[in-house]
């Protein structure tokens, strides 16, 4: 019912429906290799869904009424693995990956920041871009890739996540992946508007 102690204003705003979303999603896949550095032979490691972060959805909904820039355009071209991880990266975008869960993903947990393109073949179509991650680890010895995040705006603080004061796009976590020294793997990460 009506309230006719408010004023003109006040009274439209009471009046007027609630708008609701529906339909408009971003859906997220992450498709990874691993090519052997013993064999030659390239195997299948990844290859599901995962969550689209909260920041990429608040960088989308503010450019809508401001000048927000969250694309990935700054992309780190070159791998940097974890013992060259320095404040000189800020600023990169691109697709980090390490040794544990996402949501515990802080720079000390990092195998690396995946050398970090555009997808070559497949950069964009109907409501998706895609981009790629490669890194090789040579390192001498074995190591275990358990998640992967990708983000805009690396900053260099080894307590916290990469993109801290960026914006994540997405993160995911899969099975373990052991890297033996060589051996070389790709992430292929697209978003879908949907």
């Amino acid at each position: 019912m009506h309230n006719p102690n408010l004023t003109i204003n006040e009274g439209i705003l009471e009046l007027l429906p609630i708008a609701e979303e529906k339909g408009l999603r971003l859906i997220g896949h992450i498709f990874a290799t691993v090519k052997r550095a013993i064999t030659g032979i390239e195997e299948t490691v990844i290859d599901q869904s995962n969550t689209i972060e909260v920041d990429l959805k608040e960088a989308m909904r503010d450019t809508m009424h401001s000048n927000t820039d969250f694309a990935l355009d700054n992309l780190q071209a070159t791998q940097v693995a974890q013992a060259s991880l320095s404040a000189a990266l800020n600023g990169k975008d691109g697709i980090c990956v390490a040794n544990i869960n996402p949501g515990s993903i802080i720079i000390s947990t990092l195998l690396a920041f995946m050398a970090s393109a555009v997808h070559p073949s497949d950069p964009s179509g109907n409501y998706y871009r895609q981009w790629q991650g490669v890194y090789q680890n040579l390192t001498g010895s074995t190591e275990t890739a358990k998640s992967a995040v990708m983000g805009q705006g690396y900053t260099h603080v080894t307590t916290d996540n990469p993109f801290l004061a960026g914006v994540r796009f997405t993160n995911s976590y899969f099975a373990d992946v052991t890297l033996l020294n060589n051996d070389i793997i790709t992430i292929n990460w697209k978003i879908t508007v949907g």
